[in-house]
């Protein structure tokens, strides 16, 4: 397999899952079955919001989810908001899915072709408004060449002519206002008709209809907005569902810069449209660590089975630990470094370090030391119980044995992790902290990472600046090549 190819095998289609939660590396089946055994208490019918942040898997979520209620009998549809965002109004797409899905159930597909009558009738009010229907009537006339005519007649001639369109669109606009004037109050009784039919269809139902509506954030916002509101107005009935996924700030955001509401000051847009906010849970479990850490190195050849443990696994797990990065962003890490490692395992450590950032430590010493002595914390939970169960003494002191020591007898003894680099650099650091002379610290230093720097090195304040710039500069040759 190559390494390609390898990177590639994590493209999973979402779109064909066989069974639900298949590579459920964070815990998400716990939260799937809760929100489903919610849902079938709902039969008023709501619209809940599904809220988290990039990168934490939300579409991952609401697919797996989607498979679950499928294969326990419930009827559930999937919308990619930002896919429809090109259609003017969402009133007709969010029809067009329903009366899909209800034309598949016994109980109710008899009923659906009146429903797309009344949806027929309600959608033709939804038009564009009129300035835009005046603007369709000037581009019409401009396609055909009227525009053209006008500049060769000369300037009073086009004078006369913008002005007899000018009138021609107002007139068109004064007799749809009294259409819509005189029209209101069918309207309203079409509408009235629509939501009491659609009622009484979807309560044939077994099961509550459930709605997916994702990437509600990546849309336009007018789209958004619209969408929501048609749902509360047009489709807030018994036994339908609808599950808007979003990250709710940054819609919130789009909001503001688009209409200039700001939902701090005059309250929270969405409160009205919503009855039920689901936080998503981002405080992932440490453990669950574990598993999509071995996953990714397995998937890009690090490690030869699920099973295996080694250096880079425990050095990733401590990394990891400390950034808490989200599932998305922690992958796109571990495709770039296997894009960016090299042929000595040793540097692979180092490199990794780097591409997960050193920051806000103050330099690389104090960095390992904070992530070792973490990873140190979460493996080995009661250091004087590890020492019994190998039979092991300290003869100075339990508080003597430095992090470097316990790294490696940790990895060593519990995991049969042998040979060990990182414990090494942590004492080289310490060892060069320690010496009064700045010349014995810089030959101890240059010493002991010249096997670890990516280019050779005449002093050791090149290290961190030539992994950074090694990093830099090959990341963008990759992107100049694929671009």
């Amino acid at each position: 397999m190559t390494e390609f190819s390898q990177l590639n095998w994590n493209n999973t289609n979402l779109d064909n899952i066989e069974n639900a939660w298949e590579g459920d590396l964070w815990g998400r089946k716990y939260l799937g079955e809760r929100l489903t055994n919610y849902v079938d208490r709902l039969q008023c019918g709501a619209v809940l919001t599904l809220d988290a942040r990039w990168g934490e898997g939300k579409t991952w979520f609401v697919k797996h989810w989607k498979k679950h209620l499928e294969h326990t009998d419930h009827n559930v549809i999937y919308l990619d908001a930002f896919a429809n965002d090109y259609l003017d109004d969402p009133f007709l797409v969010i029809t067009a899915e329903i009366t899909n899905i209800l034309s598949k159930d016994q109980n109710t597909k008899k009923n659906v072709e009146n429903l797309i009558k009344l949806s027929a009738s309600i959608g033709t009010t939804l038009l564009p408004s009129l300035p835009k229907v005046a603007l369709t009537i000037g581009l019409h006339l401009i396609g055909a060449g009227f525009l053209g005519g006008l500049l060769q007649q000369g300037y009073e001639n086009a004078k006369d002519e913008v002005e007899s369109l000018t009138e021609e669109a107002s007139d068109r606009i004064k007799e749809s206002i009294q259409e819509k004037i005189v029209g209101h109050e069918a309207e309203k009784k079409t509408l009235n008709d629509f939501k009491k039919y659609l009622t009484e269809t979807v309560s044939k139902l077994d099961q509550p209809l459930v709605f997916i509506i994702d990437e509600l954030d990546r849309c336009r916002p007018d789209f958004a907005i619209r969408l929501i509101e048609r749902i509360k107005h047009f489709f807030d009935t018994p036994k339908i569902v609808f599950v808007l996924v979003m990250n709710k700030t940054q819609l919130l955001q789009s909001i503001k810069t688009f209409y200039g509401y700001d939902s701090e000051i005059q309250g929270d847009y969405l409160e009205k449209f919503v009855d039920f906010t689901i936080q998503f849970p981002s405080n992932i479990a440490d453990y669950h660590y574990e598993n999509i850490i071995k996953e990714q190195l397995f998937r890009i050849g690090e490690l030869t089975s699920l099973d295996e443990v080694n250096e880079l696994y425990f050095f990733a797990l401590a990394l990891q630990l400390e950034k808490k990065l989200n599932a998305r962003a922690f992958i796109r890490k571990i495709n770039q470094f296997a894009l960016l490692r090299t042929d000595n395992a040793n540097k692979n450590l180092i490199l990794l370090s780097y591409m997960m950032g050193v920051e806000p430590f103050a330099n690389h010493q104090i960095y390992i030391e904070k992530v070792i002595n973490k990873l140190i914390s979460y493996l080995c939970k009661d250091k004087r119980e590890f020492l019994n169960k190998h039979h092991l003494s300290a003869v100075h002191g339990i508080e003597n044995i430095s992090d470097a020591e316990w790294y490696r007898i940790i990895l060593g003894y519990d995991y049969q992790v042998k040979v060990t680099i990182i414990d090494k650099l942590i004492q080289a650091y310490d060892q060069a902290r320690r010496s009064n002379d700045s010349s014995s610290r810089e030959y101890i230093l240059r010493n002991f990472l010249k096997d670890l720097a990516i280019y050779n090195i005449d002093h050791s304040n090149r290290f961190e600046e030539d992994w950074k710039s090694y990093i830099k500069c090959i990341s963008s040759d990759l992107i100049g090549h694929h671009s």
